[in-house]
Parts: C-alpha cells; sequence; structure tokens
C-alpha cells in the first residue's frame, strides 16, 4: 500500500530543508573563491620607461626628468632637455615649438649666449616666462604684475584658487620679464637740494647697495607704516611717518614730471619713468627736490613728505604712491619689495 502523496511530498521538504542547512553550515568554515586572474600580482610598471610614472591614485601620468625633487612645481610641466651635438638655442627652439627668449628667459641666458654639448636646459610647455611666487603674493598680484589674466595662469598650473606658496614656480603664459635688459647706470641728478633740508634726507646705502634694475622689484620710498591700501576707489598705497620722511626713489629712472600746485589732488607730485612702460608717482610733497629731466639713482631722496594736495584730517602728512604700467594704475604691493 503506497503512502499518501502528502506524506511523500512532506518527506521530501523536510530532507531538502536538511540538506540546505548542512550546505551552509560546511560553507562557513570553507574559504572564499578566488579566480586565478584575481590572485595574480599587478602587472609592473617598468622605471626605466621614459616618461611616466605610477601615480597614487594608480594611474599612468606623464612626468619631467625633476619629478625626482618631490616638489609640485612649474618644473613638473617642462623637461630638461640636453643639448646635443651641432645644436642651438634656436633649433632647440623649433624642434620643441617654443620662441628661442622662452628658452633663454627660462634659463637665465643672456641674447648673446651660446649652449653646449651637454649643457641641460628647461624648456617650458608654451611660451612665457617662470615667476617665483613672493612671501604675500596671490594669483591675481601675479596676474597683475604680468598683465596676463588669472584664469589663464591658474589653468597652466593646475591652480585652483587664488593661494599661492612662496618659492612656488608658476609658468605665465605669453608674458615677458617685467624688464628685459638692465639699463646703464644713470647720471647722478644735478638739481641742488634746498638750504633748508637737513642732512639726514639723504640715504646712505649699505655695501650691498646697487642701482642695477631689479626686474619689478621696488623699493619701499620712504621709512614708513602703510594707512592705507590699494583699492576699488584709491589707485595707490599710503605711507605715513609721523612728523614727516625724506621720500626716495623707488628705482633708478628719469624725472618726468615735477610739480607744484594741487595737480588734481595729488598737490605737490613727481613722477619717476624706470622705462619698459614703468612710472611711478609720489603726491602730497611738502618740497621737491628734483626737476623735471634729472635722472635719478635708486634710494635717492627725491622731496619730503607733506600734506599738500587733497589730505583729509586722518591721513595729515603722508606719501601717496603709485605705479604705472603701460599707462595702467596697478597694485603697488606687488611691485614693492617687502
Amino acid at each position: 500500500m503506497r503512502p499518501p502523496k502528502t506524506s511523500i511530498h512532506s518527506w521530501l521538504s523536510l530532507r531538502i530543508r536538511m540538506l540546505c542547512i548542512v550546505v551552509f553550515a560546511v560553507s562557513l568554515f570553507l574559504p572564499p573563491y578566488i579566480p586565478d586572474s584575481a590572485s595574480a600580482p599587478p602587472p609592473e610598471v617598468d622605471p626605466d620607461v621614459e616618461g611616466y610614472l605610477l601615480a597614487e591614485e594608480g594611474f599612468l601620468m606623464k612626468t619631467s626628468s625633476l619629478t625626482e625633487q618631490g616638489t609640485r612645481s612649474a618644473f613638473s610641466q617642462g623637461i630638461i632637455h640636453t643639448v646635443e651635438s651641432g645644436e642651438s638655442i634656436t633649433t632647440i627652439a623649433k624642434t620643441a615649438f617654443l620662441k628661442p627668449e622662452t628658452i633663454r628667459w627660462a634659463n637665465g641666458l643672456s641674447d648673446s649666449a651660446s649652449v653646449k654639448p651637454g649643457q641641460k636646459l628647461l624648456l617650458l610647455p608654451v611660451d612665457g616666462v617662470l615667476h617665483k611666487v613672493k612671501r604675500g603674493q596671490n594669483l591675481q598680484m601675479v596676474a597683475d604684475l604680468y598683465n596676463i589674466p588669472a584664469p589663464i595662469i591658474a589653468a597652466q598650473n593646475k591652480i585652483k584658487g587664488g593661494y599661492l606658496l612662496a618659492g612656488q614656480d608658476l609658468i605665465v603664459p605669453g608674458a615677458k620679464p617685467i624688464i628685459e635688459a638692465l639699463p646703464k647706470p644713470p647720471k647722478p641728478a644735478t638739481a641742488a637740494k634746498p638750504a633748508t633740508v637737513p642732512n639726514t634726507i639723504t640715504k646712505t646705502p649699505d655695501k650691498n647697495f646697487s642701482i642695477a634694475a631689479t626686474y619689478g622689484i621696488l623699493q619701499v620710498p620712504c621709512d614708513c607704516f602703510y594707512t592705507q591700501y590699494y583699492g576699488a576707489v584709491h589707485f595707490g598705497v599710503d605711507m605715513q611717518h609721523r612728523g614727516g620722511s625724506p621720500i626716495f626713489a623707488a628705482e633708478a629712472g628719469t624725472v618726468i614730471r615735477a610739480d607744484y600746485g594741487w595737480n588734481g589732488g595729488y598737490g605737490n607730485v613727481i613722477e619717476i619713468d624706470h622705462g619698459n612702460g614703468l612710472v611711478t608717482l609720489y603726491a602730497h610733497s611738502k618740497e621737491l627736490y628734483v626737476k623735471k629731466g634729472d635722472t635719478v639713482t635708486r634710494g635717492q631722496a627725491i622731496s619730503f613728505m607733506g600734506n599738500t594736495g587733497r589730505v583729509h584730517g586722518p591721513t595729515g602728512i603722508h606719501l601717496h604712491f603709485e605705479v604705472h604700467v603701460n599707462g595702467v594704475k596697478k597694485n603697488p604691493m606687488v611691485y614693492i619689495q617687502q
């Protein structure tokens, strides 16, 4: 006599459940399955393969011959070229699709300098100049310094935000050095100083004093503290010394303006042309020690601080200092040597 169908189904269902429980229990004690392809070691990247390295994220990225320095700088976007026999700056520039002057500027070579076999040259990825960031400079300051839009500099150097590190090297595409050639030392000014001027107005240079151009870095024009900075409606910086002080030429150049009077609110004002489109302006002086056409040296006393022109109570006796580049008023803090 056969057992009822319901009994057979119950018996089979019980057996299947027990089998599943046993299989599950055994699987807990077995090692996980690992395919052969997954257990194989990752493919090695030959460290001698020229031009590539394994980045932290595991991607291959193009390198330069200076990556061993371990620093993130503009050099990482360039390459080091070893000069071969028969090569010149012109032929190297043509091969690298650069202008010869770009190679000269990047390597500190003069127009007359030549290269020798075995010499190493830094080749930038684009025409332009290298700029070493100074303490306190941000991206916009560098952009103003070279008159190149900040987004272009940021894109070339992969900069996020406007903050930079002192000593960082930036590639400034399409830029030229601030002063391309060192001017000849100008003759000292011939204008005599007024008899009422105290002897202390003559600044005594130290042993490192030089009247050679300083590539855009201007001397602070007085022994002062800042009272107002460059802004949307104030196109210069105001500097003050209690009781007044001598005012010095921020760099060597030729006086193109030395006027007494109101002068649009500048008061007694001096302008000095330093060449290459760079002009400095000194306003509100009490006395002027130079006249139009005089040549002055870096650090030479040119006037005495005053409060002539449009001067409001709290500012009192002070110097209003401006920097003009090709006729455009720039932020002087980008140019003043701190």
